[in-house]
């Protein structure tokens, strides 16, 4: 039986090789860089947000811990969880988690996002990056409303998703261009459907180009400079936030 696209994402993340790796390709140019930047600037804000000193928080689809240092850095205390599917991810999270805090300070779970085990209301802020792309419609509704449960009253939820409105998503067919394969685009309606359309929600747009020489990456990247008064086809991602 051929495997699933959630199941060959997982068995790519148990890869040593690609874990090793992991986080210096995710930071080896400028545009990668500033895409973590505004990822744990957007983050950073939301935890600043909850109106208390003591929290507990949940990264799902953590993978190495990349936002482990934005997190703790944001001076509260902070009772971290993170949760993945890959166990050679998660043995690096420990490693750098060591680096930041006391262990015991981590916990992780070795578990599928679309069913966590955790009770209801059990964090006080649950957040993904990048885990939507690599996952069916079908799932990445099953995920965000997993997270929504676990969500304490107020609480905050945060997630991200490649839009398929993106106005290059509508010009590819022109240039002869095939859409790349393993990724799976929503549109800003459909992820604010999956939270409810009487939620408050708050979105961050990015434009995410893979431009390797910095000086063009400069120019181009007045577009996301401009990101609060372009409309959002103008951009391949979209970062949202909403209060349970």
């Amino acid at each position: 039986m051929a495997q699933t696209p959630k199941q060959k994402t997982i068995e790519t993340y148990q890869k040593k090789d690609i874990v090793e790796v992991f986080d210096k390709e995710r930071s080896k140019y400028l545009f990668q860089r500033y895409k973590h930047e505004t990822e744990a600037n957007f983050l950073k804000k939301a935890i600043k947000g909850i109106k208390k000193e003591k929290i507990k928080v949940l990264d799902v689809a953590c993978g190495t811990g990349r936002m482990l240092p934005d997190v703790f850095s944001t001076k509260k205390e902070i009772e971290y969880h993170g949760l993945d599917t890959s166990k050679q991810m998660l043995e690096e999270l420990k490693k750098k988690a060591k680096k930041i805090r006391k262990l015991k300070e981590i916990k992780i779970h070795l578990s599928d996002a679309a069913k966590m085990p955790f009770k209801n209301n059990e964090f006080d802020l649950v957040y993904t990056y990048h885990l939507l792309w690599h996952i069916e419609r079908e799932d990445q509704k099953k995920v965000i409303k997993e997270m929504i449960r676990i969500t304490k009253p107020k609480g905050l939820i945060i997630f991200d998703v490649l839009n398929n409105n993106f106005i290059w998503e509508n010009l590819k067919k022109f240039f002869g261009k095939k859409k790349i394969e393993g990724l799976y685009k929503i549109s800003l309606d459909e992820a604010k459907e999956f939270i409810g359309k009487d939620k408050d929600i708050k979105i961050e747009k990015f434009a995410d180009a893979p431009i390797k020489n910095d000086f063009l990456y400069q120019i181009f990247n007045l577009i996301n400079k401009l990101n609060k008064v372009l409309p959002s086809s103008f951009y391949h991602m979209i970062f949202l936030r909403t209060r349970k």
